[in-house]
């Protein structure tokens, strides 16, 4: 009997401790700070996209200049939404306002219209997405938390695409680019 009083207390004990160290052990460890560094930079970054897409609907003259501020609002938006809920989970805080750098930006894109605006913005566009697609590179690459590498990788096409489209508009319309 007592043997077997034994049995029923190992097998117990078995049951409780299994359940708790896979439970344990399947727990995602916390966000990294390149991680959060790199979600804080584009949610901030997309930030800037939506408000410059913004002001090319409002100011630019060229159509494929507004057609592509307004390409920039939606998918940028999208992008924000994302890469937000990806640091929600882990209760990390976000910028809620631009970047001093790009509320500069914004406020000399806003003093132009037409087709000073759109060659200012179509240049900085090339510039910005050149940045953005090395940095989304690096991301898909290094980056350790799985979703937000992901998210990394199933973004960085988007921009690629942005990137390319920013090059031919640029080139439509006589916008000194970093290769001119």
């Amino acid at each position: 009997m007592t043997c077997h009083l034994i049995i029923r207390v190992v097998i117990a004990a078995i049951s409780v401790i299994i359940p708790a160290s896979l439970a344990f052990a399947i727990q995602p460890e916390p966000m990294g700070d390149i991680e959060q560094s790199f979600l804080l930079k584009a949610v901030e970054e997309q930030q800037a996209e939506v408000a410059f897409g913004q002001l090319a609907i409002q100011k630019a003259s060229h159509d494929q200049v507004k057609q592509y501020g307004a390409r920039m609002i939606q998918d940028h938006e999208k992008a924000s939404q994302e890469a937000r809920q990806l640091a929600a989970k882990e209760g990390i805080r976000l910028p809620s306002q631009l970047s001093m750098e790009h509320q500069q930006i914004q406020q000399q894109l806003s003093q132009l219209s037409g087709k000073e605006f759109d060659k200012a913005y179509m240049s900085f566009m090339v510039q910005d997405h050149m940045k953005d697609v090395g940095e989304f590179q690096r991301g898909a690459q290094t980056l350790n938390d799985p979703p937000v590498r992901e998210w990394a990788q199933s973004t960085l096409p988007i921009l690629m695409a942005h990137l390319e489209s920013a090059k031919a508009i640029a080139a439509r319309i006589g916008a000194v680019t970093a290769r001119d």
